[in-house]
């Protein structure tokens, strides 16, 4: 899916010039019926909108799950601990995995607590959810039943950023998550094109070749383009989502040619 031509090579790796998106899909109408049927009919600009107001204490929510996996065996559902009871309770929790496992090596699964409305108003390509609406108790620190559904994504390591974004929209929060350091706001909110944005693109990129090695620095690309693969394979098409990895790749591709000496093309 990334542009072939690679922009920087160090040893066995080739990073791409840019990272392409793919041809996305709109979320299936019966995705949103399927785990609320109250909105079948709602557009999804408009349940979005009404998620990023909600996302945030929904997060706060998920925050303070507690679980545990009681054996090597996935379970079909899952009690969990609710010590956050301000906003709605998850509805599902996530056995996240990766099919890339090296040889010899377990399967690393793990548990994510979700609400199906999030995924399902930004994951085209997420199977349908089903329905859960467990009953709230009646104080902090009592259990819920949830539902487990296991998800296969290209990196699970990063999805905790992903998740994180889908309930926040906060493009500042996520870009310094992915680069260690805040970034400058015109980067992601001015014409990428102009002389004011490539200086303050080329400074921060300076900033951070001088604080980080070249490996801390490929590492850092690695993960972004672990969020994008698993961004491009759950069919999430959300603009800021976008912005926010273009902004990120492009910064550490910079501050790689500056570390390594190379020219970026």
């Amino acid at each position: 899916m990334a542009d072939a031509t690679p922009a920087i090579s160090m040893t066995s790796v080739s990073l791409p010039r840019y990272l392409s998106r793919p041809a996305f899909r709109e979320v299936p109408k019966q995705n949103i019926a399927a785990v609320a049927p109250e909105l079948a009919d709602t557009p999804l600009t408009y349940i979005r909108d009404g998620l990023e107001c909600l996302g945030p204490d929904m997060l706060q929510v998920l925050a303070g799950v507690k679980a545990e996996a009681a054996s090597n065996v996935l379970p079909k559902e899952l009690s969990v601990v609710i010590n956050d009871l301000s906003s709605d309770l998850p509805t599902h929790m996530l056995a996240v995995y990766s099919r890339q496992v090296p040889a010899a090596a377990k399967r690393r699964v793990k548990l994510f607590p979700t609400h199906n409305i999030v995924l399902s108003a930004h994951c085209a390509n997420l199977p349908i959810l089903q329905q859960s609406n467990p009953t709230s108790p009646e104080r902090a620190g009592e259990s819920i039943t949830i539902p487990v559904v296991p998800l296969c994504i290209p990196a699970p390591e990063v999805f905790p950023q992903l998740s994180t974004f889908l309930y926040t929209k906060r493009i500042d929060y996520l870009l310094a998550t992915l680069l260690s350091q805040p970034v400058p706001s015109a980067l992601y909110t001015e014409d990428p094109t102009s002389e004011r944005v490539r200086s303050a693109l080329q400074q921060c990129a300076s900033k951070l070749a001088t604080l980080a090695p070249a490996h801390v620095l490929l590492a850092r690309a690695m993960s972004v383009n672990g969020l994008w693969r698993n961004a491009c394979a759950l069919g999430i098409g959300d603009e800021k989502l976008w912005c926010a990895m273009d902004v990120a790749w492009e910064v550490l591709l910079h501050a790689l040619a500056i570390s390594t000496g190379k020219q970026l093309v």
